[in-house]
């Protein structure tokens, strides 16, 4: 993988545009990444910033390695004076992890260089996407923009190579839709009908101050399943149970006719049935403000009508989200679909969540 970058004065920042250097991955025995095993595609807005990529250059100060993205913070000499920069990881904890890289690979004062996208609105704060060591070698820590897609693709690959004798791996397998599935492709709709007042509201929403995954306050219905994260599906009686991995949140979908309605909550009341391998779902009864992770709003009226359809093969499993809210949109649409592949071995994480302390909108941090 190559980047461009060229030195500005005498400063610790660098702008991503001018001769080129090649950048070698991380050797095995740290981590064995190539460009397309990169890490979570990030589950947040990051319209704030530059689609530029920039480098700064520092003295690793502090590190918190926790969800929803772990955080680091950078001496950084600038002309005449030293400033702290905090770099925001696009990969979460659990995605990095699956792919290799762990916060015991930085170690505190030493000398990094961080690729990444700066913030237009609060200066001295990098989304980053790749960590430059000393020694030339680089941990991938996102990828180089948010796509939306596959974020375990390297864990997806690597699912696909020989494993062991076909008979063994036949005997491990899971029935139907009951395993932990991990994301292969998502697509969100970006064209919902709202009203006029939904959409001057979604307008109005700022992801700096008004995202509640900031604050480890966890997406409620339908958002919930847009997540980047591995599902796992667990029959209990009657009923399935959804773990998410994300939040450490959990469904129960009652598939039973007597099944009484719950009280309305974040993940609202879910009602299911079979029609051949295919569930459908339908959840009511949802208290929770918004229909996505970016802020478009939903009312108290919202139901949402999910499809999961598990391939012939039972190797992947198509899912399929329509809402129908006549408080805020003109009629029912699809708003997301997903794929989810199935990986052997994989297992649902906890997800620890810590409130990420950001730069707030005013000038960069002096170092005394």
């Amino acid at each position: 993988m190559r980047i461009r970058s060229h030195r500005l004065g005498s400063t610790g920042f660098h702008a991503a545009a001018g001769a080129k250097s090649t950048i070698p991955l991380l050797s095995v025995a740290v981590v064995a990444l190539s460009f397309w095993t990169l890490t979570a595609t990030a589950h947040h807005s990051h319209a704030e910033f530059s689609d530029e990529l920039q480098v700064i250059e520092g003295e690793l100060a502090s590190i918190s390695w926790r969800n929803p993205h772990p955080a680091m913070t950078l001496k950084v000499m600038s002309r005449d004076r030293e400033e702290i920069w905090t770099v925001q990881v696009l990969g979460n904890i659990n995605g990095l992890r699956r792919n290799g890289i762990t916060g015991e690979i930085f170690t505190i004062g030493e000398r990094v260089s961080v690729t990444g996208q700066t913030s237009r609105r609060r200066p001295g704060l990098l989304l980053g996407t790749h960590v430059r060591f000393a020694d030339g070698t680089v941990a991938v820590i996102g990828p180089d923009e948010s796509t939306g897609q596959a974020i375990y693709r390297g864990r997806l690959a690597a699912a696909t190579e020989p494993a062991g004798s076909t008979a063994s791996v036949a005997a491990d397998r899971p029935q139907g839709i009951f395993r932990v599935w991990l994301v292969a492709d998502r697509f969100r709709n970006p064209d919902l009908p709202l009203t006029a007042e939904a959409r001057a509201a979604k307008e109005a929403w700022d992801s700096v101050t008004d995202d509640p995954q900031i604050g480890c306050q966890p997406l409620g219905m339908p958002g919930a399943m847009m997540s980047p994260h591995p599902i796992q599906f667990l029959q209990e009686g009657e009923d399935i149970v959804l773990r998410l991995e994300e939040w450490d949140a959990t469904r129960t979908i009652h598939m039973g006719a007597g099944a009484g309605a719950s009280p309305p909550g974040r993940m609202g009341h879910s009602v299911g049935r079979w029609e051949g391998d295919m569930l459908y779902v339908t959840t009511t009864n949802i208290d929770y403000p918004f229909m996505d992770e970016h802020g478009t709003p939903q009312s108290p009226a919202v139901t949402v009508f999910e499809r999961f359809t598990l391939s012939a093969s039972e190797d992947s499993l198509d899912y399929e989200a329509m809402v129908a809210d006549p408080g805020t949109m003109t009629g029912p649409t699809v708003v997301f679909t997903t794929r989810w592949e199935w990986v052997p071995g994989e297992s649902i994480q906890p997800y620890e969540c810590a409130v990420l302390e950001l730069p707030a909108e005013g000038s960069i941090g002096t170092v005394p």
